[in-house]
């Protein structure tokens, strides 16, 4: 079948119908009957005979609200008698949209009874999961219905997850843990929610993420059923699937609309328009997110609910459910081997069993009744080793953390890399070997886990006190999964790179021993510390399953900082807990509090050691009752990154970049205060906000008394006397110098913590006095107001030498801010009320910035001037977060090319992102990027500057361009059937060299979901080059002579943006919009002016199931409205993007139209021994023309050609393609981050 007619005169025509009936091809297969894919029905009948006894039974369902008509609603009755028999070792599960918050007031409300009536009846629990349309009524409305719930059903647990938070565990048994998600909480606009969080822990997205994580982790040893509304996998219309009927009746349309449905379909299915669609932008970035985490862990399986169908997937690791067909159905598809779909009435059950097995059910209401309709295996029996390790026969061993090999590098390497501590990593030490079995009276393995780079296992002794044992050699693939590419599942993808061997080297910059003695070296000036000890531990008997991941190498041995581990080297407390949690508790009262100079004194000695990796999750704390008060004392723990040693030419020069300034090397002077304390700041600002300067020099200089020679020469004696020599050495050197200088840089870092001062209250009853002195500065006071009157729980004086800016957060309950004193103001205030009404009394508003929620009825008393206040919903501005900290993030990219006009073409990208108060998402960002052309010698300039609102969407723009003298474009002249005359008269004849410059300031929109208005002016200046022997100046009849002549023009426009890939570096699934129109006119010449309209759509989508076939197509439209426009402001095409095969600018008129398609096949991914790649090619066809009045034309012109593309860890792509058109062809290539 031919798209496309060609007659002899070029000609092309578009046959629309053809383009119908593919999309028709394409799209219509999901169907509302069952489907199956490679199913093989007796797996599951064999393994279930012999399958061990069933300990729960999960029940699952969805959409009750859908539920309308009489038949549906008398399977519901249907499925009353199928919960009624259920017994206590089950739990229901509704997977959303099943109430929403007007129903509460009915009575008689079929839908809400029905699902009180299944709850009161039914034998086990029975849990409630938000979804969209119980989100209706927003947050308050989540509050109402779980209210609801908990009155009638006495069960604080029925709607989870409580609080209005992201998860929650319910504990089921020891096979199975039930994790319920509420997704619709993480898609919800925050900015509208002024309530949003108020009673939760987790307080941002990012958090989310981690604490799942975490919570998945500890739960590896079961079945772990991760239910949320929204599926991550899905085959129908929320995941762009349709039927054929759905292509005729869009939208529920009561007549048939072909052609117009499938395209109405299709753009939904590509854009992610729809919030509530798996391609929309905020959906699709939490879809990467879980479904990296559930290809992390082999125990995972994804339930939900959301499309009215019945589904099963296993795609990429990943098990999905879906169950939401209680009503109104719609179709699906069955793609992967061993998936399922079926668009009929019907629920979902989970059978696990004692071994650890799981049997997916799906059951269908069929002739008055209901029937199994599919069932699989999807969780084998939990397998045990059948090794024979046994147990270790010797109580020593010689070992190394490398082989030898790989620490063999070249001279040249070394000069470049550095030479780190790598010969220590490859020198064969004597270690003692650790029988679990005997160890501490016998260790069993609990779980695995691991911070960023190193895997580790949990251990836990008799008594049930828990150990870590931790690999001296890290993990690369941990690093990249966990730090790197959070989104994508990476884990074996660098296996055997040279990426991996690169990062297994940079390892070697910290020494693998130093960790075990750095605990004598704490003890002697009275920090805690933990009491790591070195082992080599074999692959044995106790490891059991976890042998396949552990064992003969080098570990480490240490107490896990937790209840059980009464140590003396944790103040002997009987609780222990994380950073995290200490946080939360210092929110909640002011008796709970840190002991600041104990914190203090540890972070000093973290810079004496240059230990500069030292973020929250690095600490544990003691809990010590005292009185009335709580305190906490910290516990550092991973010290790993002390002593570091970063040489090497190359490598010292690459750590200066912005990002990893804070890796420094251990030298006798400090580095930057601001950078080697990096990780630690946002912890610091919160933590030590009461230390004064001559607390850190009286704590740095009992440090230096306190550790002598003596103690660090006795410490350092402890490693192992393999490794004693030059770099020990070294080490000790460089400590006894710092020593002598730390008391002098501590007051440096401190004034570097007092620039800007981050301080918060409870979420109790504050007030803020602020009382401005006449030299400027601040005094500050802190009470708490309670029944017996106000209590003072924090005073301090800022002087404006060293603070810029005070941030003051009162959180949630009702706070008072009082801004009094003198006028002469130096130091920024901004005051954040936080949840519930505040009240600001503001007598002096100089430099005084407010901040509260539009909805809380807030007092704003003023005397003089109006304060600068920004009453707003916007969740960033309000909610307070420690590590809110202003920072500015900078990125610098190259960028290569080649096309026949340019030559090589050499440039760069510089972008600068400034964080300050507003970081969402930033107070602003600069990009610069520059090219230059080697053919034309030409260079070309951009700047983009972003400015966004504090209190909206909006912004100001600022962008600015400039072209030398030399920058070249071609002009061939105006019309649709120009001559090609390179040949025989060479490349410079066409090029028109021309000098420009212009700037735009604007106004721009963006929205949540890839959309964008803005509105510019436009100054822009133009020369062109008046030079013989050029095609322009052959004929002064061509152009207007005065473009020789520097010409000024003014312009206004307005743009609109929508952009949605599912993935913008390698795209299978996408669409894009712009539009923008405009007046142009020259300054100089107010009759030369003309409107302007141009137009671009583009479009991706996979043609299979495997997503490696793509078509994509771009369809780009310009018009100039009259004729009054200088030829460089006339609609073009030909070039890299626009009728490839074509030289650029080869067309010149007054409208024009180009399509684009491109047919790409992602062939695979290799490896190269460098990085984890993937490639493909594509084969691609142009058409398109120019219209102009002084010409009649019919002629279409065509090009065709294929393409090569390889992209690096879904980052970077490399192009390289040839077009050919009947002027010949174009090879072109390029390195970009997009596709």
């Amino acid at each position: 079948m031919k798209l496309f007619s060609q007659n002899p005169d070029n000609r092309v025509k578009i046959k629309p119908m053809a383009y119908f009936l593919l999309l028709v091809f394409f799209y219509s297969c999901a169907t509302l009957s069952p489907q199956q894919r490679e199913y093989d029905a007796s797996n599951a009948e064999i393994k279930r005979q012999s399958n061990d006894k069933i300990v729960h039974t999960y029940y699952f369902v969805g959409g009750l609200l859908e539920a309308k008509s009489q038949e549906e609603q008398a399977h519901l009755e249907q499925l009353t008698q199928v919960f009624n028999q259920a017994d206590k070792t089950s739990t229901l599960v509704l997977l959303g949209d099943n109430i929403q918050k007007k129903q509460l007031k009915s009575e008689s409300d079929f839908q809400l009874n029905t699902a009180l009536n299944w709850a009161k009846q039914f034998k086990g629990e029975t849990v409630f999961i938000n979804g969209e349309s119980e989100w209706k009524k927003g947050y308050e409305g989540i509050k109402d219905i779980s209210k609801y719930l908990t009155a009638n059903l006495e069960d604080k647990k029925a709607l989870l997850p409580r609080k209005v938070c992201g998860f929650e565990r319910l504990k089921i048994n020891d096979e199975t843990v039930l994790i319920v998600v509420d997704s619709q909480w993480y898609l919800e606009n925050w900015d509208q929610q002024p309530n949003m969080n108020e009673d939760c822990d987790i307080k941002t997205r990012e958090d989310f993420f981690d604490e799942l994580r975490g919570e998945i982790n500890k739960n590896q040893n079961k079945i772990v059923v991760l239910a949320l509304h929204h599926p991550v996998y899905s085959t129908g219309n929320h995941g762009g699937y349709f039927s054929l009927h759905d292509h005729l009746y869009p939208l529920e349309a009561k007549i048939p609309l072909p052609f117009l449905g499938s395209l109405i379909n299709y753009t939904r299915a590509v854009s992610g328009i729809n919030t509530q669609d798996l391609q929309s932008k905020k959906y699709n970035a939490l879809n990467k997110r879980l479904q990296t985490m559930a290809q992390m862990y082999e125990n995972v399986v994804v339930v939900s609910g959301h499309e009215r169908n019945l589904q099963y997937h296993e795609k990429d690791g990943v098990k999905q459910i879906v169950s939401g067909a209680l009503g109104n159905l719609s179709p699906a598809r069955a793609i992967e081997k061993g998936s399922f779909s079926a668009g009929q009435l019907g629920y979902a059950t989970l059978e696990i069993t004692a071994d650890k097995s799981a049997f997916l059910h799906f059951y269908t209401f069929q002739n008055g009744g209901h029937q199994l309709t599919w069932r699989q295996q999807i969780f084998q029996p939990e397998m045990t080793s059948t090794d024979d390790y046994g147990i270790p026969t010797v109580d020593s061993t010689v070992a190394s953390v490398y082989p030898e090999k790989w620490t063999q590098k070249s001279g040249f390497y070394r000069f470049l890399w550095g030479d780190h501590y790598r010969s220590t990593y490859g020198q064969p030490i004597l270690a003692p070997v650790a029988n679990l079995d005997s160890l501490k009276g016998g260790l069993t393995p609990l779980i695995s886990g691991g911070g960023n780079q190193s895997l580790s296992l949990r251990l836990a002794d008799k008594n049930g006190t828990q150990y870590v044992m931790r690999g001296v050699r890290k993990s690369v693939s941990r690093f990249l999964q966990t730090a790197v590419f959070r989104d994508n599942y990476v884990m074996e993808s660098f296996d055997n790179t040279w990426a991996e061997g690169f990062i297994y080297d940079f390892y070697t910059t910290a020494h693998p021993y130093t960790p075990f003695i750095i605990g004598d070296l704490s003890k002697k000036v009275g920090i805690y510390h933990t009491n790591p000890e070195l082992y080599y531990i074999p692959k044995q008997e106790a490891l059991g399953a976890f042998n396949a991941k552990y064992g003969d190498e080098l570990y480490m041995i240490e107490e896990r900082p937790s209840e059980g581990h009464e140590e003396e080297s944790f103040g002997n407390a009987a609780k222990i807990i994380s950073t995290t949690d200490v946080i939360a508790n210092l929110r909640k009262d002011e008796k709970y509090a840190v002991d600041q100079q104990m914190y203090l004194r540890a972070r000093i000695f973290d810079m004496l050691i240059g230990d500069w990796d030292r973020h929250g999750d690095q600490w544990r704390w003691s809990e010590f009752k005292e009185g009335d008060q709580v305190i906490y004392r910290p516990v550092p723990r991973d010290r790993d990154q002390a002593f570091a040693k970063i040489d090497g030419a190359l490598l010292s020069l690459i750590k200066k970049l912005p990002m990893l300034r804070h890796m420094q090397n251990y030298t006798e002077d400090f580095a930057n205060p601001r950078w080697i304390n990096h990780t630690a700041f946002p912890l610091d600002q919160y933590l030590l906000k009461s230390t004064t300067e001559a607390d850190w020099i009286t704590q740095a200089e009992s440090i230096v008394r306190d550790l002598d020679d003596e103690s660090i020469e006795q410490a350092f004696a402890k490693l192992p006397q393999e490794v004693q020599g030059e770099d020990v050495e070294h080490i000790k050197y460089v400590l006894k110098e710092r020593k002598k200088k730390i008391a002098d840089f501590v007051p440096k870092y401190y004034r570097e913590l007092r620039k800007y001062v981050v301080l918060s209250g409870t979420d109790k009853k504050d007030v803020f006095l602020v009382n401005r002195m006449e030299d400027g500065s601040v005094h500050l006071v802190q009470n708490r107001e309670k029944k017996s009157g106000q209590e003072t729980v924090f005073e301090k004086t800022y002087n404006p030498q060293e603070t810029k800016e005070i941030w003051i957060y009162g959180l949630n309950d009702e706070d008072t801010f009082i801004v009094q004193g003198s006028d002469k103001a130096k130091i920024k205030l901004r005051l954040i009320g936080g949840k519930n009404k505040d009240t600001f009394q503001i007598e002096n508003n100089k430099k005084v910035v407010v901040y509260d929620y539009a909805d809380k009825q807030n007092e704003l008393t003023e005397v003089g001037k109006k304060t600068k206040h920004y009453f707003t919903n916007r969740y960033d501005l309000n909610n307070f977060n420690y590590e809110k900290l202003p920072l500015t993030v900078n990125m610098l990219l190259p960028n290569v090319g080649y096309n026949p006009e340019d030559g090589v073409k050499l440039g760069f990208l510089y972008s600068s992102k400034r964080l300050k108060f507003v970081q969402d998402p930033y107070a602003a960002k600069h990009t610069l990027k520059g090219f230059y052309s080697f053919n034309t010698k030409g260079v070309e300039a951009e700047y983009a500057g972003h400015f966004p609102n504090a209190t909206n969407n909006w912004g100001f723009t600022l962008n600015a361009r400039a072209t030398s003298p030399n920058f070249a474009v071609n002009y061939y002249g105006i019309g649709n059937e120009t001559h090609y005359f390179d040949e025989e008269m060479g490349d410079e004849y066409k090029r028109v060299r021309i000098e420009s410059y212009s700037v735009s300031p604007g106004y721009k929109f963006e929205g949540k979901n890839g959309n964008s208005f803005e509105v510019n002016a436009v100054y822009q200046a133009m020369k062109v080059q008046d030079k013989a022997n050029r095609f322009i100046t052959s004929s002064p009849d061509l152009v207007d002579q005065k473009v020789f002549d520097f010409q000024q023009y003014g312009t206004i426009k307005a743009t609109y943006d929508f952009q949605q890939y599912n993935n913008v570096a390698n795209p299978t699934k996408g669409f894009a919009f712009h539009a923008t129109m405009g007046w142009r006119t020259n300054l100089e010449d107010n009759k030369q002016n003309f409107p302007f309209l141009d137009a671009k759509v583009s479009f991706a989508h996979y043609l299979e199931r495997s997503e490696r076939l793509i078509l994509a197509t771009n369809f780009t439209y310009q018009t100039r409205l009259n004729s009054n426009y200088d030829f460089y402001h006339g609609a073009t095409i030909g070039g890299n993007t626009n009728l490839r095969g074509f030289r650029p600018e080869r067309f010149t008129g007054k409208t024009s139209f180009v399509q684009t398609t491109d047919l790409r096949f992602n062939a695979g991914q290799f490896t190269a021994g460098f990085i984890p790649m993937s490639y493909g090619v594509y084969a691609g066809f142009d058409y398109g023309r120019v219209w102009t009045p002084q010409e009649s034309s019919s002629k279409w012109h065509n090009a065709y050609g294929a393409g090569l593309w390889v992209n690096a860890i879904e980052q970077a792509t490399l192009h390289c393609s040839y077009f050919y058109s009947k002027d010949g062809g174009r090879f072109v290539f390029g390195l970009g981050f997009g596709f």
